[in-house]
């Protein structure tokens, strides 16, 4: 291990519940929780779950600097907490969380304080062990990555480097550190380069306007659905010169809700590109319709595609040096790259070919759609379902001549560039797109609006 703060122990780390904790007192804090490990074996895992940043960080840190695993649940439902929590007994975080469990859990918390502890004096950053994270993505089946502190410090490391930090700007959040996106960009980045940690979770537009009228410099570390439900309504216009960095991620944000950001707040939003098994792969900022700017990759990584135009990942943050990934696109002679859809997203209906992003793309540039997922439904024979939201216009449409005549109008727009196979058979209109709380879609949650027949 080494001291990842060895300046002014009185510095602040956190603004938590609006007081300031210094470095002092988060010290003090983690030696409280590792003086209760030390009864614990270090190699055992541990399921680390609670929606307070602050005690997250606390318990995270000891956990690591003990040697433990940690398992991140990606949400705290029982269902989830009691399947992982059959891997191993151990449990730190939210008690009532479990308290309805299975009665053989332990929290690790209660444990018993040992007076003979061997206390550390500063943040010490963890070099060892592993975090395992659970990620959905479309199937909605969790699965588990497992990502070592090792790999974790690398990509701390690429932030620090690729994004200046001016003026000491607090960080401020709407997605959440139980996820790799929120964690490192939440959490340990600003922790490591010595900036100051908000820890409330900003729900609302409303809660992060306070925040700007609160602290004088801001990055603001957000996710596509969220950032499109502010450009509706953006409450930030008359603070706007307190934002740093404005970060997505987790999703694809529309260009039209980028270039509506950026014309808003007059600074650009930092869209980041990755996942959780790969790591951060590059960035981008999209201001105008006329020059789209294209994937950057981050510093030490590169991107190939093969002939098929799947993407090819080289990368520090992944052991294999040829990852395949789900991506189709194309990459210019500078490293740059253009992401084209995803190949699981390609179908075929009665030997056509149909890319399901690229209906995507396209039924959003409707005056009527303001966003819309596309997605295959099987049955006796595969067709394509859409869920639409509307925009103002395209709400007057509906409730003034009706889902039919919307229907067609919607068909008659799609089959301007798609075969007539190819459209869509099945409309679903919704006010929103049901994201969970990674800010991304699952292929249950977007069936469940098929249930019931038209």
């Amino acid at each position: 291990m080494f001291n990842a703060f060895q300046s002014n122990a009185i510095r602040t780390c956190f603004n938590h519940t609006d007081n300031d904790i210094s470095e002092r007192e988060f010290v003090s804090d983690i030696n409280e929780v590792l003086a209760k490990l030390s009864t614990l074996n270090a190699t055992s895992s541990v399921v680390l779950y609670t929606t307070d940043a602050y005690k997250f960080s606390v318990y995270l840190f000891a956990l690591a600097l003990h040697g433990n695993t940690v398992i991140l649940p990606p949400n705290g439902q029982p269902e989830t907490l009691n399947s992982l929590l059959k891997q191993t007994p151990f449990f730190i975080g939210e008690s009532e969380l479990i308290a309805d469990l299975a009665a053989d859990f332990l929290d690790v918390s209660t444990l018993a304080n040992q007076p003979h502890f061997v206390f550390i004096e500063t943040i010490n950053w963890p070099e060892e062990g592993t975090i395992v994270f659970y990620t959905s993505g479309s199937s909605g089946k969790a699965k588990p990555i497992v990502k070592t502190w090792q790999v974790i410090n690398k990509e701390v490391n690429t932030l620090i480097n690729s994004y200046a930090l001016i003026d000491n700007p607090i960080f401020i959040a709407s997605v959440s550190h139980q996820h790799i996106y929120g964690l490192l960009f939440r959490l340990l980045w600003p922790l490591r380069a010595g900036k100051v940690v908000n820890t409330e979770l900003l729900h609302y537009p409303e809660h992060v306007a306070k925040k700007l009228r609160l602290f004088k410099k801001v990055v603001f570390v957000s996710s596509p659905a969220q950032l499109k439900r502010l450009c509706i309504d953006n409450v930030l216009v008359n603070d706007k010169s307190h934002l740093q960095w404005i970060f997505s991620s987790g999703g694809p944000l529309l260009n039209e809700d980028a270039i509506s950001l950026f014309t808003q707040l007059n600074k650009p939003v930092t869209q980041v590109f990755g996942s959780t098994e790969t790591g951060g792969i590059a960035y981008r900022q999209v201001t105008s319709h006329e020059k789209v700017s294209l994937w950057q990759p981050f510093s030490g990584i590169k991107v190939r595609a093969l002939d098929d135009q799947r993407l090819i990942l080289t990368s520090p943050l992944v052991r294999d040096k040829n990852y395949p990934l789900d991506d189709r696109g194309e990459v210019l002679k500078n490293g740059q790259f253009r992401l084209l859809g995803r190949f699981d997203r390609i179908i075929k209906l009665e030997e056509k070919r149909l890319s399901l992003d690229e209906l995507e793309l396209h039924l959003c540039t409707s005056e009527w759609v303001s966003e819309a997922k596309v997605i295959a439904l099987p049955g006796e024979r595969l067709i394509v379902g859409a869920i639409v939201v509307l925009t103002h216009k395209g709400q007057m449409l509906f409730n003034g001549d009706g889902k039919l005549a919307t229907n067609n109008l919607l068909k008659a727009h799609a089959l301007a560039r798609f075969e007539r196979i190819c459209i869509p058979k099945k409309w679903r209109f919704v006010e929103q797109l049901p994201y969970n709380s990674q800010a991304k879609l699952n292929l249950k949650a977007l069936e469940s609006l098929f249930a019931k027949v038209d």
